[in-house]
């Protein structure tokens, strides 16, 4: 089963730095989830929350600000907000990368896009998720090849039953742990790669026995 770093090893470092993605990778993770956003000068960031208050302490929007702004702010202990070209550096394929894009409707194809490009040559090692099926879909279309992992919070999606048939295209059901007894009851395990997020302390043998295929933690160690 494998074990992915949930915006790096964030249970003890400063969530999505590379202090984070290098513990992960040094506590030997099988894979680390990030978030990608754009900056005002579109470089691709890593970044989860739509305001940079609750990380950096500065009220305003990461799409606002220029890279080099960006770099200014504290991301936690003196760490900076990275670029995903930071993270293919420190990465090199030590370890799978799925990178979640951040819907904004306005950015959403110019992030699609640039990301693909700076991946294109990693597809071995590197992939996509996202909540919106616009993002998922669009992705698709960009490449057929890059594998694309559905993020699922809501009873609803799992319960449609047009749902295996809606994204056949994907590779890997992200799936809130909360939902675990509807993915077991429904057989997803036998049938799809599945990941649970976020996992802490949750039983999961059952799962495990059914053929989970990996988990995201914010601790990498357990």
């Amino acid at each position: 089963m494998k074990r992915i770093a949930h915006r790096g090893f964030s249970a003890e470092y400063p969530e999505n730095t590379l202090l984070a993605f290098k513990k992960a990778l040094e506590a030997g993770a099988d894979g680390i989830e990030t978030d990608l956003r754009l900056s005002h000068d579109e470089e691709v960031i890593l970044f989860h929350d739509d305001d940079l208050k609750r990380i950096t302490g500065y009220d305003g929007r990461p799409e606002a600000l220029p890279l080099s702004a960006l770099k200014k702010l504290d991301a936690g202990d003196g760490e900076s907000i990275p670029t995903l070209d930071e993270l293919l550096q420190l990465t090199q394929g030590r370890a799978t990368l799925i990178l979640e894009i951040k819907y904004n409707p306005s950015t959403y194809k110019r992030l699609c896009e640039i990301t693909l490009k700076r991946i294109e040559n990693k597809l071995d090692w590197i992939e996509v998720s996202c909540f919106e099926d616009k993002v998922l879909n669009y992705m698709h279309q960009l490449n057929p090849h890059l594998k694309l992992h559905k993020l699922i919070d809501k009873a609803s999606t799992l319960e449609d039953k047009d749902f295996e048939t809606l994204y056949a295209y994907v590779s890997y059901f992200d799936v809130d742990v909360n939902l675990r007894d509807i993915v077991l009851a429904q057989g997803l395990l036998q049938r799809h790669k599945v990941i649970f997020w976020t996992v802490e302390k949750e039983d999961l043998s059952r799962e495990k026995e059914a053929g989970l295929y990996g988990i995201m933690k914010n601790d990498i160690r357990f």
